[in-house]
């Protein structure tokens, strides 16, 4: 096998490893609401996007955005319907869940991938989407975890093994498909999938319902970052391009942290 080959897929399997066990942690640690607006950071697009720019080229990446966009319907469609799957059944919650919710997401990708979106409209569909997704999710109360469970080398290798592998898979899948498909991968939810399921067979299902509801505003971090990649790639190039939309990414989500934090004060 190329040695570059092995070095691309390390690193993508250690980044997503690493992110997973990141987001678990805050959501133990720190709060489920903070873990749900993290997750709305671009953290498999950023790889996604990054590795693809580098092996498919800029044109490639930018023609993928659209779609890319529009994808995270399908990702809104996969996190409703493990929430409603997770709150009615309770004998393997979390694996019919995640498996309905996988099929959610392609049910909805499929239609989205032959719809042929410009920028403009897969935005105001998935704003629209999204605002939806936060009045629903309003009322779920933020359940805290009382007593986190203790790491070891084995539980942290666990966690991020799944991720790792998701990530390889979808990336792989993603640079031998046309553009369209690259973007829809990029919405697939390859860090929620083992997060929400770490929080659901740790704690319960609560845990991962608080994450939820402050998922669909830490999205639009993720928008914003898919979203600039249309003028920073082509403008600074891959490597500059990336760490600018990254930038614009942080720069959304440090106001929606600041602000429900004088929210809470004012409360």
């Amino acid at each position: 096998m190329d040695l570059a080959l092995i070095i691309s897929i390390l690193t993508k399997g250690l980044w997503s490893a690493t992110l997973v066990v990141i987001m678990a942690a805050v959501a133990e640690r720190v709060s489920p609401r903070m873990a749900g607006i993290f997750s709305g950071l671009p953290l498999s697009a950023l790889i996604i996007y990054f590795f693809i720019g580098l092996e498919m080229g800029v044109e490639f990446t930018v023609a993928s955005v659209p779609h890319g966009v529009a994808a995270f319907v399908a990702t809104l469609a996969y996190v409703l319907t493990y929430y409603v799957v997770s709150k009615r059944l309770k004998r393997f919650s979390a694996t019919v869940s995640t498996l309905l919710g996988v099929a959610a997401f392609f049910a909805v990708a499929f239609p989205i991938a032959e719809i042929p979106f410009t920028l403009w409209t897969a935005t105001a569909m998935t704003v629209c989407v999204l605002i939806f997704m936060v009045w629903l999710f309003r009322r779920i109360e933020f359940v805290t975890v009382e007593r986190p469970v203790r790491y070891t080398a084995r539980l942290l290798l666990a966690r991020g093994g799944i991720a790792a592998v998701l990530i390889v898979i979808v990336i792989t899948t993603a640079e031998a498909l046309p553009p369209k498909w690259t973007g829809i991968l990029a919405g697939f939810p390859t860090t929620l999938i083992p997060t929400f399921l770490i929080l659901h067979l740790t704690y319960g299902p609560e845990q991962t319902h608080a994450m939820m509801r402050s998922f669909p505003i830490g999205m639009g971090s993720i928008l914003l970052f898919i979203l600039s990649v249309t003028v920073t790639y082509p403008q600074f190039g891959v490597y500059a391009g990336t760490a600018a939309s990254l930038a614009v990414s942080l720069t959304y989500v440090s106001i929606v942290v600041l602000f429900g934090a004088a929210r809470k004060n004012r409360a």
